[in-house]
């Protein structure tokens, strides 16, 4: 699919780490699925992945713990 953002590139699935933070605490998630634009670099999530991305950091920083990380295959089996 093309990129909306340059319009030079394309968008290419690939699996990235994203980073939350928030009250001095730090979550990531490895291995979230999104597409990148192989020219500009911007990054777009599915409305699925997005939603349970969110519920993982919320998750993940609510914890307690001041950093955190799990891999988003392990999230989907918990």
């Amino acid at each position: 699919m093309r990129c909306e953002h340059c319009n030079n590139g394309e968008r290419r699935p690939v699996r990235r780490a994203q980073l939350a933070e928030r009250n001095g605490r730090t979550a990531v998630v490895l291995d979230v699925p999104v597409e990148v634009c192989d020219s500009c670099g911007e990054v777009w999530l599915a409305m699925d992945v997005a939603k349970q991305l969110d519920e993982l950091f919320t998750r993940l920083l609510d914890s307690g713990a001041e950093s955190s990380q799990i891999h988003w295959g392990q999230a989907e089996a918990a």
